[in-house]
């Protein structure tokens, strides 16, 4: 006769509930602001947390009647319907401004708290900005910015990953506060083999902006191959370095138009063939001309 076997048992598996230490709900506005000299902004108050971090130069924040001078490289976080404005006193600052919904009970710790944003927990702060900037039509310059739009094709995913870069900056930031480690040793040596290359070669476009530059002077400064260092760029950032080096030069660009200078010293300072060459790669990364755009900031 034959023999029947005995059926085993089933594995029973137990499935572990997430838990979200810190739940940002919602993304309000995003500003990467660089404000003529002098500027003061108005004070506001509303009922959502804000961020403000200084990406270059010194900037002062007014919390109520308190002053608080914030460094290039230092983040201030303003809580729920604290009144707030800023200051900018001789300086072209570059201010990045995120606001956020957040009512998970950890957020509590950030209150007023100023921090020297860890060199390693930067990359978070960058994803969010190209993440915003790819998934949000993001203002050249609006104070009065009180609600984000959609781009027509936004990135894939882009508010999940500008969401979960959030959460990973406050998260880590805490951790650092009660000595726990924050890097996960695979991901970390990733990041910060990658993004010190990928920050050396925009750094040393900044510096060559009143200038030429040549792609063999690139690898020459930075001693990689022409094919190695393009491949790498693109890949990091979707776009090339000549592309990336343009895009600086307009930037800067926008920044000698609020300073009142003629479109044909702009074009001869920043190293344009021609003005024809300027208005043309001007229209082609912001969409209108050096005219529409001087137009468009003296008339706000």
């Amino acid at each position: 006769m034959l023999s029947m076997k005995t059926k085993k048992p089933s594995k029973q598996f137990y499935k572990h509930k997430i838990s979200n230490f810190l739940n940002v709900q919602k993304i309000v506005t995003v500003h990467y602001q660089e404000p003529e000299k002098n500027y003061v902004s108005e004070e506001e108050t509303h009922d959502f947390w804000e961020i403000n971090y200084a990406d270059k130069k010194d900037v002062y924040v007014y919390l109520g009647e308190e002053k608080h001078h914030l460094k290039q490289g230092e983040m201030l976080f303003i809580k729920p319907n604290q009144p707030h404005h800023v200051e900018c006193l001789g300086e072209e600052v570059n201010l990045f401004i995120l606001s956020f919904d957040c009512r998970s009970e950890g957020m509590n710790f950030f209150a007023d708290k100023k921090y020297v944003v860890p060199e390693e927990y930067r990359y978070l702060l960058q994803n969010i900005m190209s993440e915003a900037t790819e998934t949000f039509v993001i203002p050249d310059f609006d104070p009065n910015l009180t609600k984000l739009e959609l781009k027509e094709n936004p990135n894939l995913g882009g508010e999940q990953v500008l969401k979960n870069s959030l959460e990973l900056l406050l998260i880590y930031l805490l951790r650092g506060e009660y000595h726990q480690s924050a890097q996960p040793e695979f991901f970390i040596s990733k990041i910060s083999s990658s993004t010190a290359l990928q920050d050396e070669i925009v750094y040393f476009l900044s510096s060559k902006l009143y200038d030429k530059l040549s792609l063999d002077e690139i690898c020459a400064q930075l001693h990689y191959g022409k094919t190695y260092l393009c491949s790498f760029f693109k890949a990091k950032t979707g776009k090339s370095i000549y592309q990336t080096y343009l895009k600086l030069k307009v930037d800067e660009a926008k920044k000698l138009i609020r300073r009142k200078y003629s479109f044909a010293a702009i074009a001869g300072k920043l190293y344009f063939d021609s003005v024809s060459h300027f208005n043309y790669v001007f229209k082609k990364l912001t969409g209108m001309t050096p005219g529409e755009y001087k137009e468009s900031i003296t008339t706000k």
